[in-house]
């Protein structure tokens, strides 16, 4: 008889403890609920663009704290470097463009502005002189 008291005893602090562990695990997923929605939007949108390895012109442009124009001003000087001089012996900008859209990649986008940077280039043109 007393064997069956403790194994009342254990089955009933087991049950006891799942719904315990059960209160704090909904109290935890609820929190992380809550604070999905407290989040703007624009936050989550944020932390994606920083882990993408692709920015989009827009997004270069600001990274670059240039214009639009600007970027692609420096785009269109690069590629009359190669066409009039013949090959490019510096680092060209990094960028990819998938129909009309071009893309830009991050961390070949550092290496470009510490290159562009130590050979001191001048990317002069009509908006570019401007800034």
């Amino acid at each position: 008889m007393k064997n069956h008291y403790t194994i009342l005893g254990a089955a009933l602090i087991l049950g006891l403890c799942l719904v315990a562990g059960s209160f704090v695990i909904g109290d935890r997923i609820r929190a992380g609920y809550e604070m999905q929605l407290l989040t703007p939007a624009g936050a989550q949108t944020e932390r994606q663009a920083e882990d993408h390895p692709l920015m989009t012109l827009a997004e270069t442009a600001q990274f670059l704290r240039l214009s639009e124009d600007q970027v692609k001003n420096i785009m269109k000087a690069e590629n009359a470097m190669l066409r009039n001089d013949g090959p490019f012996e510096g680092t060209k900008l990094p960028y990819l463009r998938i129909d009309n859209e071009f893309l830009f990649n991050k961390q070949q986008l550092t290496v470009w502005i510490l290159a562009a940077t130590q050979e001191h280039r001048v990317y002069a043109g009509e908006k570019l002189a401007g800034n």
